[in-house]
């Protein structure tokens, strides 16, 4: 480009100067003077028309080079994933597009198709998995997993972490650990929730109570309740018929709901019974009620109304709290230790890869990316839920947002809510039987032996 075409033309053009300086030059010093301005002046319009020449020349090429760019990137296929979940509120699904716009400048050449499920997620997905419509990715509760791994719809991820460079150990071991089946990998934890004490600060202060904390134990939860109570007449703790919130008392008393291979059920065993006869005696001492005897369907609700001093609740509480009770005084805490120590459930979902996917490390890069621990810190001060990378538990976020420290510091003594293949006549048996006692007054032995023979003989099917 420099050669000819360029400064041949300059070349040419001093070269006429010259000849012309050399023609019109007198020895009278005052002519002299006169052609040397007129030469520097000449000198300048040249160059700055040479200048013109070299932008003319420069732009030529520079277009036909961006063109041959552009043309090649347009021509490029991009490889197209779909990407499926439930869709929990408007605030977290626009949190999910923009990381997925984020992904796309990583990923120009992944093109994801977000295709949310905003009713019967279970139903439809189960659906789409039996006729080999699903996604290539979508969200997967740790309560589904066992079925969806022992049906072989799912594929194993290992092979494509190792070549994105992800490690299992990045994430909670908890969490990793709750979508391993049979020594594979079959999920990425997008985000987790623990249970976390959540208390009334305006009814402790009216009782005289001091505020609950992580040290606390079944005593203290049952004495702080007794003296709100009495000085409220608000209730002090809410103990529902809700197999996600009776379960962390039984851990707590050193008992599990089933054994550890899922074969059959420990609800009868004398630590669940235990554990049954503290909780739901809480309500029969007084010091203690179910959303039903507020008139509320959910004990959430019962606490944001000033109905209650206490709840076992996760991180969703924050937001909803926030939204309909804007003026509620509240903190949180681990949840209180048992005779045997502490006790928490763990509620994740995971990204998972169909079997079916056409382009599986396409569709990990994107589960990489949106697992990142950037995406992950974006997740955490939305304040929507708890990130499930290790690298974030020192997050500065946390130090400073006491409520979700609770929650994601309780994943360490926490136990995956779930129960095997047999996970939904678990849960059912088990609030059927709190209701026993509730409503009927069968005793807790009693109802709890009735639920487990239930699980056994759905578990002989």
């Amino acid at each position: 480009m420099r050669g000819s075409k360029v400064w041949f033309p300059v070349v040419s053009v001093l070269l006429v100067l010259t000849i012309v300086t050399a023609a019109c030059a007198t020895p009278t010093p005052q002519v002299i003077k006169e052609t040397v301005v007129v030469t520097k002046e000449v000198e300048k319009v040249v160059t700055r028309e040479v200048q013109k020449v070299i932008t003319r020349e420069v732009e030529k090429v520079v277009t036909k080079e961006v063109e041959k760019v552009v043309t090649k990137e347009v021509e490029k296929p991009r490889t197209e994933v779909r990407l499926s979940g439930w869709t929990a509120s408007p605030e977290e699904e626009n949190l999910l597009r923009a990381l997925l716009y984020e992904c796309s400048l990583q990923n120009p050449d992944i093109l994801v198709k977000y295709e949310p499920i905003p009713s019967d997620y279970w139903a439809k997905i189960k659906t789409m998995v039996g006729s080999g419509t699903e996604p290539d990715i979508y969200y997967m509760d740790i309560f589904q997993f066992p079925f969806f791994a022992t049906q072989g719809v799912l594929r194993p991820i290992d092979d494509l972490m190792a070549a994105e460079g992800v490690s299992r150990d990045e994430f909670l071991d908890t969490l990793i650990n709750a979508f391993t089946w049979e020594g594979q990998t079959y999920g990425i934890p997008k985000d987790f929730n623990t249970l976390a004490l959540f208390y009334n600060k305006d009814l402790f202060d009216q009782a005289g109570v001091a505020y609950p904390t992580n040290d606390w134990t079944w005593d203290d939860l049952k004495a702080a309740a007794q003296q709100i109570t009495e000085a409220t007449g608000v209730a002090g703790f809410s103990v529902p018929p809700d197999p996600g919130r009776f379960p962390i008392f039984v851990f707590q008393n050193g008992g599990q709901i089933m054994n550890e291979d899922f074969t059959d059920t420990l609800l009868d065993a004398p630590e669940a019974v235990e554990a049954g006869e503290f909780y739901t005696g809480a309500r029969a001492e007084g010091w203690a009620i179910i959303p039903q005897d507020v008139g509320v369907g959910w004990q959430g609700e019962a606490f944001g109304k000033g109905d209650v001093a206490m709840v076992l609740e996760g991180g969703w509480m924050v937001p909803y709290l926030s939204n309909q009770f804007p003026d509620r005084n509240y903190g949180a805490v681990h949840p209180p230790a048992g005779p045997k120590g502490e006790g928490n459930l763990v509620f994740t979902v995971a990204y998972v890869v169909s079997k079916n996917s056409q382009n599986p490390e396409a569709a990990f890069k994107t589960i990489a990316c949106l697992t990142s621990e950037e995406s992950q810190t974006k997740v955490l001060t939305s304040g929507f839920a708890l990130p499930s990378r290790k690298a974030l538990q020192d997050h500065e976020y946390l130090q400073n947002n006491p409520v979700s420290n609770a929650i994601f510091t309780g994943a360490e003594f926490a136990t995956p809510f779930m129960w095997g293949l047999k996970g939904e006549t678990v849960n059912q048996a088990m609030a059927q039987a709190l209701e026993r006692v509730y409503l009927e007054g069968v005793s807790v032995a009693d109802s709890f032996k009735q639920a487990a023979e239930e699980i056994r003989a759905a578990l002989q099917e």
